[in-house]
């Protein structure tokens, strides 16, 4: 019996026992009993946001017709048809979400990705396995990878850093295991110890990157074609094959002679930006003690997304997850 506005109402012991309870939830739980107090369930207005979506920019992901159906409910989400390939399929078919399940916490994940969180920290505050918290990473980020600047112009920044070639993660290595702290087995940029990442930055922050099988000519040419506006300006460090890239491309080339001194050119043209943004990249990825190198292009593409202080908003980065992938 509890007094209550000066009365005293029987409260039954379950009930007791279920506030008792509450006192060892954790912050995200409590976050999630608060929404169910409130009446507002995420996961339906999660889905309500996806079928919106369907209906403003209807798209079959099969074929991208914009011919499409109702046809009936899957999992409270509307199932639709495609007049063109008679296909069907739901609002989430051919999203990074596609197949993904406890919709209710996919915000919750996001805020952790946002704040750069390690995979047993976003498991631990959203209450899920170490594999989902796995696999959510690598699915969200699927489309940010792949978000690079298609057109860069001006002063443009070049430069290349490397990152250890790591099999982390792998049952069955290709190579022997190394210990802790062990030294690389060859000197300079060995394909067997280091993996070259391109970096390519104007003076607008338009930034691309892209991983390496070695920096040469024909593989900078290769993966910056079409990418470099013509009578832009090219800065560098004095690696050769960077002048064979301004002449294919017809860009003024400044060369940068770090090595002996000469790190400004009429003190405006270096490659200091590209530098800076290098060392802000090997900081923030240092949090995770090492990236499988399969898994590398994802971490590049994360922190150039967060890079830009207007993309920190958990529902930019979910509608970024609506995108049809491949588009």
């Amino acid at each position: 019996i509890y007094p209550v506005n000066d009365d005293l109402i029987m409260i039954p012991a379950q009930f007791t026992k279920l506030i008792a309870e509450l006192e060892n939830l954790t912050d995200s739980q409590i976050r999630y009993v608060e929404k169910l107090l409130k009446g507002s369930d995420t996961a339906s207005q999660l889905i309500s946001e996806f079928e919106e979506r369907m209906v403003e920019s209807p798209e079959c992901p099969h074929c991208h017709s914009s011919l499409i159906n109702r046809h009936g409910k899957v999992n409270k989400m509307q199932r639709y048809r495609c007049k063109n390939c008679g296909k069907t399929f739901v609002a989430t078919t051919g999203t990074p979400l596609a197949r993904l399940r406890y919709k209710e916490l996919w915000m919750d994940y996001i805020r952790c990705m946002l704040d750069s969180k390690v995979l047993r920290k976003c498991a631990d505050e959203c209450g899920i396995n170490l594999k989902t918290s796995f696999r959510w990473r690598h699915r969200f980020l699927e489309l940010p990878s792949v978000l690079k600047a298609t057109k860069l112009e001006g002063i443009i920044e070049a430069d290349e850093t490397l990152f250890p070639y790591s099999e982390k993660g792998s049952k069955k290595l290709a190579r022997q295991p190394r210990k802790r702290g062990m030294k690389a087995k060859k000197r300079g940029r060995s394909k067997e110890d280091w993996v070259p990442v391109l970096t390519v930055r104007d003076r607008a922050k338009n930034t691309y990157e892209a991983i390496l099988p070695s920096v040469t000519t024909a593989a900078l040419h290769q993966e910056l074609v079409g990418k470099l506006e013509k009578d832009s300006v090219l800065c560098s460090d004095g690696y050769k094959p960077y002048i064979a890239l301004s002449a294919k491309n017809d860009l003024i080339h400044k060369r940068l002679d770090v090595a002996g001194g000469v790190k400004v050119i009429d003190k405006v043209f270096h490659i200091q930006n590209v530098n800076a943004y290098h060392s802000r990249l090997k900081a923030w990825i240092g949090r995770f003690h090492g990236v499988a190198t399969k898994y590398l292009d994802h971490y590049l593409g994360w922190f150039r997304y967060m890079d830009t202080p207007e993309n920190l908003n958990e529902n930019k980065l979910f509608r970024i997850q609506q995108q049809l992938m491949g588009t």
